[in-house]
C-alpha cells in the first residue's frame, strides 16, 4: 500500500509544494546577489592582484535554503605567502568591512561577521589553478575546487532538489558537519543529488543501503575497493576532485542510521509538512508526566560552558557522555539512553536509567567445575566473598556490590573522572558539575535537554 502512495507522481505534487518554501525568488536571489559581488569586489579593490577573491559555498552554487543566506568569501593566495601572511591580511582587508566580527576556527581561523544584515565567513586559502596538480596545503583549499566541481555538473532541478534534501536533514537534527551534529555537509547533500539524480531517487536508494555504504561519486571504483581505501568508515562518498578523500567521513553511524531510517519513514508516510515543523519545548508538567510514565530514572550533569572552540568542547562532550554511559552499565544501572545540551552558557548532560537502585549484592558466574585450573583460580578469588556455591554444574559466586545507588556511582565519577573515562578538557566541569536526580532535574532551565531527549522520534520526521 505504501509503495503505491509513494509514487513519483505523488512526490512530485508535493515536491512542488515544498519547493513554494525553499527556493528563493529570482528577484531575492539577484538583491542578494548584488550585495555578495558588492562585498567581493571591494575585497579585490583593496588586496594585490597576485590574490584572488572568491564567492564560494551554497549562495555561490544557488543550492542554499531561502530562509537560510550566507556568504563564503575565499581568498586566495598563491603558494608563496605563509599561513601567517594568509591570516593577517584576510584579517586586515575583512575587518574594513565586516560588522560584529568575530574570529572562528576550523584548520586555521577565519573571521566571522556581518555585511549589510547577511551572515559572512571571510577564509584564508591557497588557489588551486585550473589544469594544475591539485596539492592541498590546507583543509579549506579544496572548497574553491567543490564550487567549481558543482555548477559545472548540477542541473537547475538538481539545485532545487538539494535545497529539500538539505532541508529534510534539518528537520531530522543531522545537517552540519560539525562534530556536535556529526551530520551531512552542504556539500555532501550535493553530491548525493548529483549522484542519485534527484531526491525521490535517493530516498529510494537509502532505503536499500547496506552498511558500510560506499559510493564511487563518478563511478570506476567497485565498492570493494572503497571499503579497502576507507577501512574506518561506516559511509564513503568519494570526492570528486580529491578522490582520495571521503566527503562524508565526518557522519557519525548514529547520523546515517537516522537518515536510514528516516528515508523508510517517508516512504511509509510521505508528507509535506515533515520538512516544516519544528520542535516546541515542552513545559515541566508534561515533562514529569512523560517521565513518570516511563518509569525509569534521570541523572542529569549541568556545569557552565567552557570558553573553547564549539567543535573542541563537543568532542570532549561526546567522549564524555559515552564513557560514563558504559560506567552506568558497567554497574548494572544500564543506560537507555543520553542525551547532551549547550543552552544559556551551560551544558547539560541528561542519562536515563533502568535503575537508580540495586541490590546490595549481586550474582557472578563462574566456570564449569569440569574447567580444573579456571575453576581453581575463580574459587581463589572468591572464597571471601558474601557466597559461593554450585549450580547447574558450574560454580557461582555471591558479590558484595560496589555502588547500590546510582549517587554513589555519580559521586565517585566526580572524585575519580579520568578512571571513568571523562574527557580530560572537561574533567574540571564534570568533578564541580551540579548533579540533579529525579523531580529534581526538572526545572526551566533542563527543559531543552529534556524536551530533546523525550522526543526523539521527532528526528525521524514523526
Amino acid at each position: 500500500m505504501a509503495a503505491k502512495h509513494f509514487s513519483k507522481e505523488v512526490w512530485n505534487r508535493m515536491r512542488t509544494q515544498i519547493l513554494k518554501e525553499v527556493r528563493p525568488s529570482p528577484e531575492s536571489h539577484a538583491e542578494v546577489r548584488k550585495v555578495a559581488d558588492e562585498l567581493v569586489e571591494k575585497l579585490n579593490k583593496i588586496s594585490p592582484t597576485e590574490i584572488d577573491v572568491m564567492l564560494t559555498g551554497s549562495f555561490a552554487k544557488d543550492t542554499y535554503v531561502r530562509s537560510d543566506v550566507d556568504f563564503d568569501i575565499f581568498i586566495l593566495f598563491p603558494e608563496k605567502f605563509t599561513l601567517y601572511d594568509l591570516q593577517t591580511m584576510t584579517f586586515e582587508w575583512a575587518k574594513k568591512f565586516l560588522e560584529n566580527w568575530e574570529v572562528a576556527y576550523a584548520q586555521h581561523p577565519y573571521l566571522r561577521g556581518y555585511y549589510k544584515g547577511h551572515h559572512v565567513d571571510v577564509v584564508p586559502s591557497y588557489r588551486i589553478r585550473e589544469g594544475e596538480p591539485v596539492r592541498i596545503k590546507s583543509a579549506v583549499d579544496r572548497t574553491q575546487l567543490h564550487t567549481k566541481y558543482v555548477l559545472s555538473v548540477i542541473t537547475d532541478a538538481q539545485r532545487d532538489d538539494v535545497r529539500i534534501l538539505k532541508k529534510f536533514m534539518k528537520r531530522l537534527g543531522i545537517y552540519g558537519a560539525e562534530i556536535r551534529t556529526g551530520g551531512f555537509s552542504g556539500y555532501l547533500c550535493e553530491l548525493l543529488i548529483i549522484k542519485y539524480g534527484s531526491f525521490y531517487d535517493l530516498i529510494m536508494a537509502a532505503r536499500n543501503w547496506k552498511f558500510p555504504v560506499a559510493v564511487d561519486v563518478t563511478g570506476g571504483r567497485s565498492e570493494r575497493l572503497l571499503h579497502a581505501l576507507f577501512k574506518e568508515d561506516t559511509f564513503v562518498i568519494t570526492d570528486p576532485v580529491d578522490k582520495k578523500r571521503n566527503v562524508a567521513s565526518p557522519v557519525s553511524s548514529d547520523s546515517l542510521s537516522k537518515f536510514v531510517a528516516a528515508a523508510h519513514v517517508f516512504f511509509l508516510n510521505p508528507n509535506a509538512a515533515m520538512f516544516f515543523t519544528e520542535i516546541e519545548l515542552l513545559g515541566m508538567k508534561e515533562i514529569r508526566k512523560q517521565v513518570a510514565e516511563r518509569g525509569t530514572s534521570f541523572v542529569l550533569f549541568e556545569f557552565p560552558k567552557p570558553k573553547k572552540a564549539d567543535d573542541i568542547l563537543w568532542g570532549e562532550i561526546r567522549k564524555t557522555l559515552g564513557c560514563i554511559e558504559c560506567s552506568f552499565d558497567k554497574e548494572e544501572f544500564n543506560c537507555t539512553h543520553q542525551t547532551a545540551e549547550v543552552h544559556e552558557g551551560k551544558c547539560y548532560m541528561l542519562f536515563e536509567l533502568v535503575h537508580d537502585t540495586l541490590p546490595a549484592v549481586t550474582l557472578q558466574a563462574g566456570p564449569y567445575v569440569r574447567m580444573g585450573p579456571h575453576l581453581e583460580k575463580f574459587i581463589q578469588e572468591e572464597m571471601n566473598n558474601v557466597d559461593l556455591f554450585v549450580k547447574d554444574e558450574r560454580m557461582w559466586a555471591v558479590r558484595k556490590r560496589k555502588y547500590s545507588s546510582v549517587l554513589q556511582l555519580v559521586e565517585d565519577i566526580r572524585k575519580n573522572p579520568l578512571c571513568h573515562g571523562v574527557s580530560k578538557g572537561i574533567m574540571k566541569e564534570i568533578s564541580t558539575a551540579n548533579i540533579y536526580t529525579s523531580d529534581d532535574s526538572i526545572f526551566e532551565d533542563s527543559r531543552k535537554v529534556y524536551t530533546m531527549h523525550l522526543n526523539r522520534k521527532f528526528f525521524l520526521g514523526l
